[in-house]
């Protein structure tokens, strides 16, 4: 259910809106509007991939803590 939920946040949000914004921008006079959606749907898949980008460089950190107190303990680096 909660990968669910990150899936329908990381795509289904900003496809919707850039949907929605596209729709407006092709069927209607209020082209400013559609456009305001487009530019949120990108904003927000953007956001979503500077923090799955933050959260990735944090696990790489804690693997390499753990290499070195490997390395601290055994003299060696752990093999991969």
């Amino acid at each position: 259910m909660r990968l669910r939920a990150v899936h329908l946040v990381r795509w289904g949000l900003p496809l919707a809106l850039m949907a929605v914004g596209a729709a407006i921008v092709w069927g209607t006079e209020a082209e400013g509007v559609g456009e305001s959606l487009i530019a949120a749907g990108v904003c927000v898949f953007i956001a979503n991939w500077l923090f799955r980008f933050a959260f990735r460089d944090s696990k790489d950190r804690e693997r390499e803590e753990r290499a070195r107190e490997y390395f601290d303990e055994h003299g060696h680096w752990p093999s991969d």
